[in-house]
């Protein structure tokens, strides 16, 4: 049996759990949506189960989605890789991040 980790679609807010990563990022460039503090939990969880990344503090939306397109851009096919297929599992082991400035 699979644990999924973005298993309740009330933990994701208006995010779509069947989106791909690629569709996500396409739904984010909307600047509104850029610095909605709303989706800073939700994509905090999607950004960790893709990137396995832990930060020091938490992160903004910005940075958030500065680093979800940084891993799609650094092995493409997870772009494909749908929302609801993100499991803790899958996620690679990084040291803690280094906070950016945004």
């Amino acid at each position: 049996m699979n644990t999924h980790f973005v298993s309740s679609p009330s933990e994701l807010g208006p995010i779509n759990r069947d989106w791909t990563i690629t569709q996500l990022l396409e739904w984010l460039s909307d600047d509104v949506r850029q610095h909605d503090v709303t989706l800073q939990h939700p994509l905090a969880r999607i950004e960790a189960l893709l990137t396995g990344a832990r930060w020091a503090r938490t992160p903004s939306t910005v940075a958030l989605i500065r680093s979800i397109a940084a891993a799609v851009r650094d092995q493409p096919a997870r772009g494909t890789t749908r929302i609801s297929e993100l499991s803790p599992q899958q996620a690679p082991r990084m040291p803690e991040r280094i906070p950016q400035l945004a």
